[in-house]
């Protein structure tokens, strides 16, 4: 919906952590107004919840007990934004966000007690702390003996059944991989997971995939496929294949565009919207006003003029290096594109990347990140550069979210926790 009035919040950014954090606020009576110029990292990561992987990193194998190397973490590493938050807020945040995705009929599975331990799309092992229910077959922690039949489409690029097959037995694992293609399928100019999904929910197709696959089944005791299983009542779709085959039916997340994040970006958004929250796509942020210690207005690009945006809160959530929140110049300069923040980044550029691409170190770069207090407030040097700007999600100094699996951890958790350092408020959500 349009609002009439100024909002109080505008959240800047629409990948995990914005939209958590416009739904939060939304939900608690704020007028919150989220402004970004395209979906963010929703839209290609894997779909389930990592919230630490490896600690510290490099280590293997990887966390078994997060709740436990959460305490180790936040104690060696105070300005990680974990400490920040602490995992009470951190579980409530995982809490809430399971509950949100359980009542919009697509429920997540786990908890900081344990970790799943997930096929990729090239047959590897991930540790993942929440889980959508379609994956949970697949986990190898527990059903290491099942052997697996895994499923791939003819032309669907990027995910090879018979590689990720061979590299799950090389792991100890018992699976074997095929190719099915379908008469649907044949007449397609192009196949991609968008396109299968949208399949999926069809149930002339879900007959054909059903007919290609049961002559293959053979001892496997369960099947694996691409994350594919439709936008809206995969659960339904699920079940529909488990009762056919008569086992069970695991996705494996596959390269971008991710459908199971699209889900999620889903279920986010349509809370947002439920609870008054207004969303403005297509509007990229590029410039801001600021009266001494605060920020009145911010400004983005349209095609004949640039439009002003008011609020008395802004949350900034653009992500890092990687989400285009912070970017560089070939003269060494590192710099957040909204507000111009300072980034704590390494001065020399010749510093910021090491020879081989593949570094097991990570590149010094990726952890470019803005300091913040412990109200998200962004430091310069110790002291608040504005007292009504909060950052948080990827876009955070003091971690490593690629090398620590902890992306969507950090995003759904400082996400969560901003709504604290906020002002109450008497708004009503219909307002």
């Amino acid at each position: 919906m349009r609002m009439n009035t100024y909002p109080d919040v505008i959240v800047i950014g629409a990948g995990l952590s914005g939209l958590t954090a416009a739904w939060q606020l939304a939900a608690r009576g704020h007028r919150v107004r989220l402004i970004t110029k395209g979906w963010g990292a929703t839209h290609w990561h894997s779909g389930c919840i990592d919230v630490l992987g490896y600690f510290p990193i490099g280590n293997t194998p990887p966390v078994s007990l997060p709740r436990e190397t959460l305490a180790t973490l936040i104690a060696n590493m105070p300005e990680h934004p974990y400490a920040l938050v602490g995992i009470e807020r951190l579980e409530a945040a995982l809490d809430a966000f399971a509950t949100l995705c359980h009542d919009a009929g697509y429920p997540l599975h786990g908890s900081l007690d344990s970790q799943w331990l997930l096929p990729s799309a090239v047959g590897a092992f991930r540790p993942t702390c929440l889980a959508p229910e379609t994956m949970m077959a697949g986990d190898l922690s527990r059903h290491d003996r099942e052997p697996m039949l895994i499923v791939g489409f003819e032309r669907l690029n990027d995910f090879y059944p018979e590689l990720i097959a061979a590299n799950l037995i090389k792991q100890g694992h018992l699976a074997r991989g095929t190719l099915v293609e379908t008469p649907t399928l044949r007449r397609q100019k192009a196949i991609n997971t968008l396109v299968l999904a949208r399949l999926f929910e069809q149930a002339t197709f879900r007959a054909e995939f059903i007919a290609a696959v049961k002559p293959k089944l053979g001892k496997a005791e369960r099947v694996g496929i691409p994350a594919v299983l439709g936008f809206d009542n995969a659960l339904a779709i699920k079940a529909e294949l488990e009762k056919a085959f008569d086992r069970p039916i695991f996705e494996i997340p596959t390269v971008p565009p991710s459908v199971p994040g699209m889900r999620l970006h889903r279920i986010l958004t349509r809370a947002i919207e439920r609870a008054g929250g207004d969303i403005r796509t297509g509007m990229q942020v590029v410039a801001a006003d600021t009266k001494g210690d605060r920020v009145t207005t911010i400004w983005t690009e349209a095609a004949a003029r640039r439009v002003p945006h008011h609020a008395d809160t802004f949350v900034l959530a653009t992500g890092g290096i990687l989400g285009g929140g912070i970017t560089t110049t070939y003269t060494g300069e590192v710099r957040e594109v909204v507000f111009g923040l300072p980034v704590n980044a390494p001065t020399d550029r010749m510093a910021w990347l090491y020879r081989d691409v593949l570094d097991e170190r990570g590149h010094p770069i990726f952890r470019a990140g803005i300091r913040v207090n412990s109200s998200f407030r962004p430091l310069d040097g110790e002291t608040p550069r504005y007292t009504n700007v909060h950052v948080i999600g990827t876009t955070l100094d003091g971690c490593e979210p690629l090398r620590e699996r902890s992306f969507e951890g950090i995003a759904i958790a400082t996400g969560f926790a901003v709504q604290d350092a906020l002002p109450t408020t008497n708004h009503s959500t219909s307002a």
